[in-house]
């Protein structure tokens, strides 16, 4: 389960995120989804819970923190200190299952989670929660023209040294500029239309067909990286490359949330994820048809593992008649071969005797999945456990 905040350092000041002890990996990005910091067990607390303190970009200027954060008093208190480059960031905290439920992770946020300004330390306001389960929202942006009144929106929100000058000169190019109205006319706001459609077919093209050197953990194999390259920055040869903008597009048009816990090797603390959209043959999974997937056994994960299945259009979880398009280890009593391994099937209809390892597909859509592996093991890293291919019955 998670736990989900957004802050607005331009109204609030410099802000404060209170994270109890056993909290999962959690991360606050910026609003360019740049890396700020990481709490809870691959964040500087450790899992011990502490204090953090989210400064806005152009205030408390006599605190320098690196990326990622350090460690300084302010005020009369310890706090885990960054700056964020925008105004609006986002805190996303993860609680892990306790006997297949989420009643231990809820509790603890409810009692120890507190976010609130700098300001108001002496006398906290009350936390406010709210249960998202089972309620309907869009999360992802425009993939057609409104998605320029979109972009238009966070730069007038945002401060002009959130992003770099080349950056803000294409957004100018094109009528986007901080302070001033975006009203393209209508030449320009077709060719716009048509840009948006290119750029969506091509980064659908660049997630679900990839063609970039690395992208594959093993040779013929549907199983992709969403960090190709091994840098959350997705940096080339350590930057002497530039950036690999294919590389950010592959994650950020098929994912969310940056941070280098998901990167890194961090045995037994961060977290590992790896994709596949395709078959044994190479062909893009079906709904219309049944598969099987084998996990081996000893899956190298300490937390736990899970394996979800995703729109190709939303990149959001897939719509169907079961509450959760997922089986993982900790919530699902899963049925194993006698060597262990596991068997998921995936399709319309469940395979006669597999009910409980089935996960329920969409006739006539396209899916493909993601396998999660929380607290990765150096089996994982050194690849002497790998995940089985998608299987056509």
């Amino acid at each position: 389960m998670h736990c989900s905040v957004f802050f607005d350092l331009e109204k609030n000041g410099p802000t404060v995120v209170e994270v109890p002890p056993k909290c999962g990996p959690g991360t606050v990005n910026d609003a360019f989804f740049r890396f700020v910091t990481d709490m809870g067990i691959p964040g500087p607390d450790r899992g011990q819970g502490g204090k953090y303190l989210i400064l806005p970009p152009h205030d408390m200027v006599n605190l320098t923190p690196p990326v990622g954060g350090m460690e300084a008093e302010v005020n009369g208190e310890t706090y885990f200190v960054s700056r964020s480059t925008s105004y609006v960031n986002w805190l996303i905290l993860r609680g892990f299952l306790v006997d297949g439920k989420t009643d231990a992770a809820v509790n603890n946020f409810k009692s120890g989670l507190k976010v609130y300004p700098l300001s108001q330390k002496d006398n906290p306001p009350a936390m406010e929660f709210i249960n998202g389960s089972k309620k309907s929202f869009n999360t992802i942006h425009a993939n057609t023209y409104p998605f320029y009144e979109e972009l238009h929106t966070v730069i007038e929100r945002e401060p002009v040294s959130m992003l770099d000058p080349e950056l803000r000169g294409l957004f100018a190019a094109i009528g986007i500029e901080k302070g001033k109205p975006f009203a393209p006319d209508e030449r320009m706001k077709q060719i716009l239309t048509e840009a948006v459609a290119i750029g969506n077919a091509t980064a659908r093209a660049i997630v679900f067909r990839p063609r970039l050197g690395g992208s594959f953990y093993y040779s013929n194999s549907a199983w992709a990286t969403a960090f190709v390259g091994g840098s959350y920055e997705w940096l080339k040869d350590e930057g002497r490359g530039g950036r690999n903008l294919d590389a950010r597009t592959l994650f950020f048009y098929g994912a969310t949330v940056n941070t280098p816990a998901m990167v890194l090797k961090m045995v037994g603390k961060g977290s590992q994820y790896a994709y596949a959209a395709t078959d044994a043959k190479g062909d893009y999974l079906d709904g219309s048809k049944t598969y099987k997937l084998n996990i081996p056994a000893n899956v190298p994960a300490a937390d736990f593992w899970s394996v979800v299945a995703y729109d190709p259009q939303t990149r959001s979880e897939l719509q169907t008649s079961q509450p959760f398009p997922s089986k993982n280890n900790k919530r699902d009593s899963l049925t194993q071969n006698p060597d262990g391994s596991v068997d998921l099937y995936f399709g319309p209809e469940a395979p006669s005797g597999h009910e409980s390892n089935w996960i329920e597909t969409i006739s006539g859509k396209g899916w493909w999945v993601l396998l999660r592996l929380y607290g990765p093991l150096d089996p994982w890293f050194d690849k002497t456990w790998r995940p089985g291919e998608f299987e056509l019955l």
